[in-house]
């Protein structure tokens, strides 16, 4: 087993756009266990103790390791240019615009076993991704509640480097759907919930906002309601902003932050579908018939 590790090929997960070759870089080196590994072998091979390489992982006396763990190897500094070199000797065509940012970290995944797996994932279960800046392989393999392999086998992709814009597809079986609304709401759909939230819920508290844009995901997630934002939100009589026509004021930086957690996923009202104002509420009978769940600033939030 000795000296295996430094033959094999090298799977890059972060790629920064900026600056240049030359930069310094902090690797990260990851290494995914193999069958028959031990940890005083892997320990022995990158050249430290057993206690370092535990304490770097967390692993206490009694863990086990499996096959496919991925063990975090610290204190590779000194082994820079050979890693540098072996990772650069990835990139296949040099016209590429790839570079790294000063004092960016980067990972490093070694996997003497790693093969493309196998896919066969329906295309209503896969989405269209363009890649932003810092993204990686490995980020988006833990967003997505899948692996490297899958994404890699999805998108035929020989080398694990990555380019500002380029479309992938990425797997959402694996996804709840809220999580897959997170991951696919637009830009213009972020903005209308915004000013939603603005229009209803801008003398709330910041809970309050939030509380309100967690009602229309919950109900663009239900069957009993409408399926997109707009046909949500422009339901008719369903909210005040849009009949009085706040819904077109435009939203302040406070509306954007309590949208982005509702679309995170934060949500103050355990599911409510409805919410109303005591106070100036048109049909309060109908709100006291239904099962409430929170009150927050001045609303009632229900089922």
């Amino acid at each position: 087993m000795k000296g295996k590790y430094f033959s094999t090929v090298f799977f890059v997960f972060l790629l920064v756009f900026s600056s240049n070759y030359t930069a310094a870089l902090e690797f990260k080196l990851v290494y995914v266990v193999q069958d028959g590994d031990t940890l005083s072998e892997i320990a022995e091979d990158f050249s430290m103790s057993v206690k370092k390489l535990k304490t770097s992982n967390n692993i206490e006396s009694d863990t086990v390791i499996k096959v496919g763990d991925e063990l975090i190897i610290p204190e590779i500094k000194e082994k820079n240019g050979n890693w540098e070199y072996k990772i650069f000797s990835d990139i296949k065509s040099p016209e590429e615009k790839l570079s790294f940012q000063t004092n960016s970290h980067f990972a490093v995944r070694v996997d003497p076993g790693f093969k493309l797996p196998d896919v066969n994932i329906s295309a209503d279960k896969l989405i269209d991704y363009y890649v932003s800046r810092g993204d990686t392989l490995y980020d988006l393999a833990r967003d997505f509640n899948t692996s490297i392999g899958v994404i890699m086998a999805l998108n035929d992709l020989q080398q694990s480097s990555l380019r500002i814009g380029q479309k992938i597809k990425l797997p959402v079986h694996n996804l709840t759907p809220h999580q897959i609304l997170g991951k696919t709401v637009s830009k213009q759909e972020l903005n209308l919930l915004a000013r939603a939230i603005y229009g209803e819920a801008r003398g709330e508290p910041f809970i309050g906002q939030i509380a309100v844009g967690a009602v229309i995901i919950n109900r663009v997630l239900s069957s009993q309601f409408p399926n997109t934002f707009a046909e949500v939100i422009y339901q008719n009589g369903q909210f005040s902003c849009v009949s009085d026509g706040q819904i077109n004021l435009r939203p302040n930086n406070t509306a954007f932050r309590a949208a982005r957690e509702a679309i995170n996923g934060k949500d103050p009202t355990k599911g409510a579908l409805y919410f109303y104002n005591p106070k100036t509420a048109a049909n309060k009978s109908w709100f006291k018939s239904r099962r409430v769940i929170v009150d927050i600033g001045e609303h009632v939030f229900t089922k």
